[in-house]
């Protein structure tokens, strides 16, 4: 990236971001043109050579959800030896394949092939580019730049359900493909993460990325003392070997995977996507005030949006444990109290009681447990533990997704619609008890100072070496 050389670090690191995002922004658009282009291959003005059935339709969505559990395993995988920044690249460009896939399609092979590229690139993307932006930011911009994550997610699938609305098929592809090719011709000009040289012993890469994301590249700023006192660090801990091996407790790792898994497969169960992807059907009874489910579908997707944004604004003062509790308390309540609505099939003149519950809903949970499922991990987890265990917990959650819409009518006709918001509520509540009782407070500490908190002390360290003792695993710092 071609930046003029008085571009301080902040900036850079919010341009390399911001760019990282558009593949965010290009998987939000996929899901948010599903359900508007399912109902076009069901119709008699298919673009398709046959009619889709509803079994084939249910496929479309379900093929996006399980290749993005596939991606997250891959992304996570390669993020090790090739780096983030390669994996986010591999990720771009499966999204080009997938939007002229869209755009050519003729049969219903085509489609899911387009759902299988997209999901795998925004598995890998979901679970990769949190590391990267953790990875090149620095203390004090890093939760608002992780926080951008889920802003420019709820954007795209804004913008997806606008667009699968209101503007012609054929049309819709050639905008998503311009983003992809943006991201993939601007991209390749940043970093790799000075994280990942450091992984690998590369002290020349090491510097030269920091010294990029930094914004240090005129020689009369290359003297700069935050600067230098940063490069020393990583130097000296890749000379001592600290990114070699490093005693942890089992009890601290089981703490910690727990932590992430709740994280993110609670946040998912929240039913968000399940939500919005059967929206005729869930919203069919006229939620909100006599508005269509398509315009009702715009409305949830405003709110996500909405929620997401206030998070992005005040990132660096939220208290993580706080939010976490109170959003998903409130989201579990919202959902209880809807399913007993749906159930006692509520009709006017209380239909605004089901329309303010989803509303809270949807609005809480991208208020507190969508965006912390990124901060969360990047506050508590060293860099290694990082990459394994939120692939492996975006693995879980994705195929839960899976499951909730591709079986959506089977297991609807045994348990209703209520028993999903049942599921949901307990989800979040589950969620909120356990920020409540194990989730130490992240926001304004160090990661020492939360491995101590956590129950890992001083003295064990996983910064530091130590003499293999009994009862302990070995695990890479970085």
């Amino acid at each position: 990236m071609c930046l003029p050389k008085d571009l301080k670090g902040p900036t850079i690191q919010s341009i390399a971001t911001i760019v990282g995002n558009l593949l965010c922004l290009n998987f939000g658009l996929l899901f948010g043109i599903t359900p508007a282009h399912m109902k076009l291959y069901q119709a008699e003005q298919s673009p398709l050579n046959s009619i889709v059935n509803a079994d084939d339709a249910a496929w479309i969505s379900g093929c996006l959800f399980a290749s993005a559990a596939v991606g997250a395993l891959i992304g996570g995988f390669l993020s090790q030896r090739v780096g983030p920044r390669a994996v986010l690249l591999l990720s771009g460009l499966l999204q080009i394949p997938s939007w002229f896939c869209v755009h050519f399609a003729y049969d219903i092979l085509h489609i899911y092939s387009s759902r299988i590229f997209g999901g795998m690139a925004g598995g890998a993307t979901f679970a990769v580019l949190p590391i990267f932006i953790a990875e090149i930011s620095e203390e004090h911009n890093s939760s608002t730049l992780l926080a951008t994550i889920e802003q420019w997610r709820t954007v795209g699938m804004l913008f997806g359900f606008l667009l699968g609305q209101h503007l012609q098929y054929e049309y819709v592809s050639v905008v998503a493909i311009c983003i992809s090719c943006a991201f993939t011709l601007v991209f390749p000009f940043s970093q790799e993460t000075p994280y990942f040289h450091m992984r690998k012993g590369n002290m020349s890469g090491l510097e030269k990325s920091l010294r990029w994301f930094r914004g240090v590249r005129r020689m009369s700023v290359r003297n700069r003392p935050d600067f230098l006192r940063e490069l020393q660090d990583l130097k000296s801990n890749m000379e001592k070997r600290v990114i070699a091996e490093a005693n942890v407790p089992q009890t601290y790792l089981v703490k910690v995977t727990l932590i992430t898994l709740v994280l993110i497969v609670g946040a998912q169960l929240s039913g968000i996507y399940v939500i919005l992807t059967w929206s005729d059907e869930i919203l069919a009874k006229d939620v909100f005030g006599g508005f269509s489910p398509d315009s009702s579908v715009v409305i949830l997707a405003f709110v996500q949006f909405a929620a997401a944004t206030i998070v992005v604004w005040s990132a660096s003062l939220l208290r993580r444990k706080i939010l976490l509790f109170s959003s998903a308390l409130i989201c579990g309540c919202a959902a209880i109290c809807l399913a007993v609505c749906i159930a006692m099939k509520v009709r006017d003149p209380f239909q605004w009681l089901v329309s303010g519950l989803l509303l809270l809903h949807t609005f809480f949970a991208n208020l507190g447990m969508y965006p912390l499922m990124s901060l969360i991990p990047s506050e508590i987890l060293p860099p290694k533990l990082r990459i394994t265990l939120t692939s492996m917990a975006w693995f879980f959650s994705w195929l839960i997704t899976f499951a909730l819409t591709q079986y959506y009518y089977f297991l609807s006709s045994m348990i209703g619609i209520h028993g999903y918001f049942i599921i949901f509520g307990v989800a979040c509540f589950c969620v909120a008890m356990f920020a409540l009782f194990m989730l130490p407070e992240t926001h304004g500490k160090t990661l020492a100072e939360v491995q101590q908190l956590m129950g890992l002390g001083a003295g064990a360290d996983i910064s530091k070496n130590y003499v293999p003792e009994g009862g302990k695993i070995h695990l890479a710092r970085y």
